[in-house]
């Protein structure tokens, strides 16, 4: 496991490496940075609201229910009151 540890390494800082040479230290600090702040963003964080009512009943959530069967629904709740 050391020895496939270690040739991991070289591999990673000889890249590190290419990249320095090739597009100068301040342009990769800033592309560091700059990954970082995109994954820490929090318009990166996953929402079952985005997601079409196929995919909810394949994953096991309920379904999106648009506005206007809102409104049906909360309609047929008032009239079934009355009887």
């Amino acid at each position: 496991m050391r020895e496939m540890h270690v040739m991991v390494a070289d591999v990673l800082s000889a890249e590190m490496d290419a990249l320095h040479r090739r597009h100068g230290p301040w342009r990769l600090i800033r592309a560091l940075v700059a990954t970082l702040v995109r994954r820490s963003s929090p318009f990166s964080a996953n929402r079952s609201s985005d997601l079409d009512n196929h995919m909810l009943r394949d994953i096991g959530l309920p379904e999106n229910i648009p506005e206007v069967d809102f409104v049906l629904q909360s309609r047929f709740v008032d009239w079934r009151n009355y009887l």
